[in-house]
């Protein structure tokens, strides 16, 4: 299929334009819905791998859902800070330096490799997977596999997840490529 896709483009020449043009391909090819990623497209993005109604993990799962959500939404509107600092929690100065840069494009970016959703899509679809573990509570990630892991247990649904979710961005070295 992709050789087609090719000898369609090389057949009406526009195959060689955009060798010739540096840029062209990621213009012509890379999604741009409006330009920046925002919640809601990270959020359709990201599909949440719950347990079945019913099961008692289901409950967690959701408000560890709903905190990463909330997560989300406070690095769009730009209160982060303020709402780790609610929590009594002393933040260290690269933490502070570090928040008002984040986007939604960040944690798409740690889950996927992709700062935004490429033009054909992902493959495989991206997910978010709810790991039962008491031990961890930092998020991790799988890239070639678009993979967001979110710990389930004590700590991420009755503490503070927004700062393990900037710990995990943090400690993705995902800055350097925005």
């Amino acid at each position: 299929m992709l050789d087609q896709f090719i000898q369609g483009l090389s057949y009406y020449g526009v195959l060689d334009f955009i060798r010739s043009s540096k840029g062209m391909a990621h213009h012509l090819f890379s999604c741009k819905k409006g330009g920046k990623v925002n919640v809601q497209q990270v959020i359709k993005t990201l599909k949440p791998a719950f347990s079945p109604q019913g099961n008692q993990r289901r409950v967690k799962e959701e408000i560890v859902m709903a905190k990463f959500i909330a997560f989300l939404k406070s690095i769009e509107d730009g209160t982060l800070q303020e709402c780790l600092e609610d929590s009594d929690l002393k933040l260290t100065e690269q933490e502070k330096s570090i928040i008002p840069l984040l986007t939604p494009s960040h944690m798409l970016l740690f889950a996927t490799g992709a700062a935004n959703t490429p033009s054909i899509g992902f493959d495989p679809k991206p997910m978010i997977t709810f790991v039962h573990d008491e031990g961890k509570s930092i998020p991790s990630a799988q890239t070639c596999s678009n993979a967001l892991y979110l710990y389930v247990n004590d700590k991420t649904t009755n503490g503070d997840l927004s700062h393990d979710l900037l710990t995990a961005l943090m400690n993705g070295s995902i800055f350097s490529k925005l």
